[in-house]
């Protein structure tokens, strides 16, 4: 059988491969057509116009990702969902009290993502394939315009190029996005689509993740939602990035009570049943056990999680105000480094400001306290 999958995904990556190719060639001939008629072009412009062109690449792709997540923004208000935030890149602006703010904060593996809430409190009411498949469209729809005015309109080579470019990245996107796999570990809209309309269980884990999500950027803690919410259903595949969240957002519950050890027992469970987690979902809980290792003294421990791999996904993941708080502890007590524990500690205070989920720094402070209450370093 797990032959078969890997089979499966293989056969997609080569249609996308090819289908990406095919049109790459023939943008590249068509270039090159217009190239040739302009053969009069200095070696010094043409250099010019190559970086021009990488420019335009980058431009167009930045582009496509806004109008992306604009169209999870644009079918989600459509299909009932309530705006919580937009993010490109590492900007983000929120809606903080019926005002929009601006905040930084940034996902490995994801150039942006528009975050929206089921206004419902029936999880089976919820309109999940507009809201999950707008991006696509919306990349579909902004290619089609510009293929369009390609074809119709008489333009410049410049304009060419830009109206090229931005058609090769809005048919990445769709591709990228509409046929269902996991890019870098991450779920895309059309794995995410595929998998709710398979599995009403999931359609739940799917609902209680946006809710869950919207009420922390609103500054509600997950010790004050129901414990009921994020329990995972007996038979559940643990491996599927949904129900995931839902054991980790258990996890969260029992530590954002301070219990660390029901927290732990909670994270190890995953571990153990799900082998083939996202990878970002294993950092992360790595993250935590490493957390309550260095709490409990367990240096024989800390050094075998510290591993190379789970350091880079530290460093990269240094947005995060959780790592704030890891980074503190670890300089603090493993590395009894007074000065670089300080200097994580007043990034954390400065963190607090951009950050922009409420209930997580709520969180986090209470955590801070403790540990600044707890902790005594020999």
């Amino acid at each position: 059988m797990g032959e078969k999958k890997k089979g499966s995904k293989k056969i997609i990556f080569y249609i996308c491969f090819s289908l990406v190719i095919l049109l790459l060639g023939f943008l590249g001939g068509f270039l090159l057509g217009e190239k040739m008629e302009k053969s009069s072009l200095s070696f010094e412009m043409s250099i010019f116009t190559i970086v021009l062109y990488i420019f335009i690449f980058y431009f167009a792709f930045i582009i496509q990702i806004i109008i992306h997540e604009a169209g999870h923004l644009i079918f989600g208000l459509l299909s009932g969902y309530e705006f919580i935030s937009f993010r490109v890149g590492s900007i983000t602006i929120v809606k903080d009290q019926g005002k929009f703010k601006l905040k930084k904060f940034k996902i490995k593996g994801t150039g942006g993502q528009c975050l929206m809430m089921p206004k419902t409190n029936n999880y089976e009411e919820i309109n999940y394939v507009l809201y999950n498949l707008g991006g696509i469209l919306m990349n579909f729809i902004a290619s089609i315009i510009c293929l369009l005015i390609l074809i119709l309109v008489d333009t410049n080579q410049y304009i060419k190029v830009m109206l090229s470019e931005f058609i090769l990245i809005g048919v990445i996107c769709v591709i990228s996005n509409g046929i269902p796999m996991k890019i870098g570990g991450i779920s895309n809209d059309g794995y995410n689509t595929i998998s709710i309309s398979r599995d009403k269980f999931i359609k739940y884990c799917f609902y209680i993740q946006l809710k869950v999500n919207g009420l922390l950027s609103k500054g509600m803690r997950v010790k004050d939602m129901p414990i009921e919410w994020f329990n995972v259903k007996e038979g559940a595949d643990l491996n599927n990035p949904l129900v995931t969240f839902l054991k980790i957002m258990e996890a969260n519950y029992y530590q954002d009570k301070l219990d660390f050890n029901l927290a732990k027992e909670c994270y190890e469970n995953i571990l153990d049943n799900a082998p083939n987690i996202i990878k970002l979902y294993e950092n992360e809980i790595k993250c935590e056990l490493l957390f309550y290792e260095i709490l409990n003294g367990n240096m024989e421990k800390v050094d075998e999680l510290y591993t190379k791999e789970l350091r880079n996904y530290i460093k990269i993941t240094d947005c995060y105000i959780s790592r704030k708080r890891l980074m503190y502890v670890y300089n603090l007590i493993v590395l009894k480094d007074k000065e670089k524990a300080d200097k994580v500690l007043g990034e954390f205070e400065k963190l607090k400001n951009s950050y922009p989920i409420k209930g997580d720094i709520e969180s986090e402070e209470e955590i801070m306290s403790f540990i600044l209450d707890n902790v005594k370093v020999v």
